[in-house]
């Protein structure tokens, strides 16, 4: 727990530091902002690409070979991204997103490793607790904004990239804790496997997987929810900041507003799992879905220069997302036995990704065209289903249970 804490609060930082400008390097690249959403795009599909390999390495190895090789390839991506914007090359810049995404996915996947050897009724603590850890990256990231530019200044590096060298060192340190640190490896002593020795399971084909999740509604309310909320979570944050920047806010400003969002995320994530094991996993749910169906409102009604209300609408979103993600991940866990959870964990983040991708590829059109309000309206009726699908499916099914340990 200890080094998967740390690595989640470096690993944090560096993600919540490149994101702060990303979309403003893209659009400063491209010269565009439709396109800008672009970058947002082919981080989600990066994410969602590394959420499949990197519960495939999982299945077959462990934790640790999962974890590690993701924060290597989110270094390679944030290297290539610097690299992009010297060139000013937008196709380079997509490139380098594609693998920095994998930091997000990664450290996504190290809430699952924290559940691995919880006890039943402590699976919300332990994955919101490392989750809450990341808050302190979430919030330092955004402010390294006009750090990070005067040191790509003094090296001749375009202001705005600056970022992605404290990303760098970010991904780097994640990589290297949880290469040496993280042994045991806590899937393989779940299964009652040797870390160094013994037999391994070899990832189960999709139509198996896909097999394991029909009839079973408790990790199908689960994954629809996790691909709703981070659907509608990637559109809205992603544009919040050009539509500042159009209005003429500052840089600080909007990594203020960014800062509060990421720790909204992460800085409550303990709150919310502690009421998933008090409670149950749907109420939390249910209660997180609301609350961001409230934040479309808050956020949509808000002009550019609103920094206020556009502060609070974006930190109410980051909170209610937080919710959404902590009970859903519980449930799902809870619904699908130890031998294929990493497989359907992984399939989860993938599609949450896959989801995203879209998300934030039509949110800058739909900006550039229809407005903020309208974007924040449609990622408002996004969450309708599941919000209605929660109670829905309380139903028990088959080989499967709902806020029960599996066996």
């Amino acid at each position: 727990m200890r080094t998967l804490v740390v690595a989640e609060v470096v690993s944090g930082s560096g993600i919540a530091t490149g994101f702060a400008v990303t979309s403003l390097l893209a659009e400063e690249i491209s010269g565009s902002a439709s396109l800008a959403g672009l970058s947002q795009t082919a981080a989600t599909l990066g994410g969602a690409a590394a959420a499949g390999a990197v519960a495939a390495l999982t299945h077959v190895k462990g934790r640790r070979p999962g974890l590690s090789a993701g924060y290597l390839a989110a270094a390679v991506g944030a290297v290539i991204c610097v690299v992009a914007a010297v060139e000013r090359s937008f196709p380079l810049f997509l490139l380098g997103m594609v693998l920095y995404g994998a930091a997000g996915a990664t450290g996504l996947q190290a809430r699952f490793a924290a559940a691995d050897l919880a006890e039943p009724n402590q699976r919300g603590k332990a994955m919101s607790l490392v989750l809450t850890t990341t808050v302190v990256g979430a919030i330092v990231g955004p402010n390294l904004t006009g750090p990070g530019a005067a040191l790509a200044e003094g090296l001749g590096l375009p202001p705005m990239s600056g970022t992605f060298l404290f990303a760098i060192l970010g991904f780097g340190i994640a990589f290297a804790m949880i290469s040496l640190c993280l042994r045991p490896d806590p899937l393989l002593l779940a299964r009652g496997q040797d870390a160094a020795a013994g037999e391994r399971e070899k990832a189960p084909p999709l139509r198996e997987m896909l097999l394991t999740l029909r009839g079973n509604t408790p990790a199908q309310t689960a994954i629809s929810t996790i691909v709703a909320g981070h659907l509608v979570m990637i559109a809205v944050m992603s544009m919040t900041g050009i539509h500042m920047h159009h209005a003429d806010v500052g840089l600080g400003v909007i990594g203020a507003v960014l800062s509060g969002h990421l720790a909204g995320m992460y800085g409550f994530s303990s709150l919310f799992g502690w009421a998933v094991d008090k409670f149950n996993s749907r109420s939390v749910l249910f209660g997180g879905l609301a609350a961001m169906l409230l934040s479309m409102l808050v956020s949509g009604t808000a002009h550019g220069t609103d920094v206020i209300q556009l502060a609070v609408g974006l930190a109410l979103l980051g909170l209610a997302w937080s919710a959404v993600l902590v009970a859903a991940s519980v449930l799902l866990s809870e619904s699908v036995d130890v031998t294929a959870r990493p497989a359907v964990q992984g399939f989860s983040d993938m599609a949450m990704n896959i989801a995203a991708a879209v998300g934030a590829a039509l949110s800058g059109i739909i900006l550039e065209q229809l407005g903020f309000g309208i974007l924040t309206a449609i990622s408002g009726a996004v969450l309708l289903l599941p919000l209605l699908a929660v109670p829905a499916g309380r139903r028990r099914n088959p080989g499967a249970t709902s806020d029960i340990p599996s066996p």
